[in-house]
């Protein structure tokens, strides 16, 4: 995969419950959805044509779901890192039906491991960003994987894009 490098954008941010908003229908998210279009459309003019999202809830999902929404008028894929079989398991249903049909619409899908264990995320965060040339993330400081996500990204010398930089002036 590592000649494809060029082409790859992967994804980075936090599940719903890290965002400063709460909610999956607040005009923040939906402001977040609109700038994660407006993201891939630029990628997609530079040259990128694959998306990897980790499958997470929060940012993970609505980047996939972007994908998606872009594929049907760019030549772009959706591919799928999930870090153990039965990442969903404990999504709530909704979380749960978006996980599943992006998993089903993918062009690739890539599992990790058969189980859950310690380091699973973050080894999925590595494989992401070995992958990967650009990364799209919302990081706006919190400790965690898209930190790790964000430093591993800056080590291996990737360009950045973070997406938090534009919204968070929205919530003021």
């Amino acid at each position: 995969m590592d000649s494809l490098r060029g082409e790859t954008c992967c994804f980075s941010g936090y599940r719903i419950e890290k965002m400063p908003f709460r909610t999956d229908d607040s005009p923040a998210a939906g402001a977040l959805r609109e700038a994660l279009d407006r993201a891939i459309r630029h990628a997609a003019g530079q040259g990128y044509t694959r998306f990897l999202s980790g499958m997470s809830t929060g940012f993970d999902l609505w980047a996939a779901e972007a994908v998606l929404r872009a594929r049907a008028q760019l030549p772009v894929q959706l591919l799928c890192a999930v870090p153990f079989d039965g990442q969903a398991s404990r999504y709530a249903a909704e979380w749960k039906r978006r996980f599943n049909h992006c998993l089903l619409a993918a062009d690739g899908v890539y599992s990790l491991s058969r189980k859950y264990h310690t380091g699973c995320y973050a080894a999925r965060n590595q494989f992401m960003v070995d992958a990967a040339s650009l990364l799209i993330c919302f990081f706006d400081g919190q400790p965690g994987g898209t930190a790790q996500t964000v430093r591993m990204a800056r080590q291996r010398g990737l360009r950045i894009v973070n997406l938090a930089e534009r919204q968070l002036s929205l919530l003021d």
